[in-house]
């Protein structure tokens, strides 16, 4: 104990500073690199989760269309689907038919 210096601990901070700046640096330049990798898979997923959810709003509408009843389940996995396309910037077809067979009590 009596040999360390206040220099010795300067210097040691200084160095865990340095690790800590390097190791910060390198998550940031890692995390780039891994986005702009995973970029192209983000979006196949988004473009797989919107056509999964297009599918099951436009069949639950030609059921709901064609008299179908649809219980509280369905339609609340409906809605779930529905605020999932919307997010994904699904296209305004569905959102009319939607909004109609609001009017009209169905949904």
């Amino acid at each position: 104990m009596k040999d360390i210096t206040l220099g010795d601990i300067a210097t040691f901070i200084a160095f865990i500073v340095a690790l800590i700046g390097g190791v910060e640096f390198l998550m940031a330049r890692f995390k780039k690199v891994f986005d702009m990798q995973l970029k192209p898979l983000y979006s196949k997923i988004d473009n797989i989760e919107l056509s999964n959810a297009k599918n099951f709003i436009v069949r639950t509408l030609a059921d709901i269309e064609a008299g179908v009843f649809i219980d509280e389940v369905v339609k609340e996995r409906f809605y779930e689907n529905y605020e999932v396309y919307q997010k994904l910037g699904g296209n305004s077809y569905v959102k009319h038919k939607v909004e109609k067979l609001r009017e009209e009590g169905k949904l």
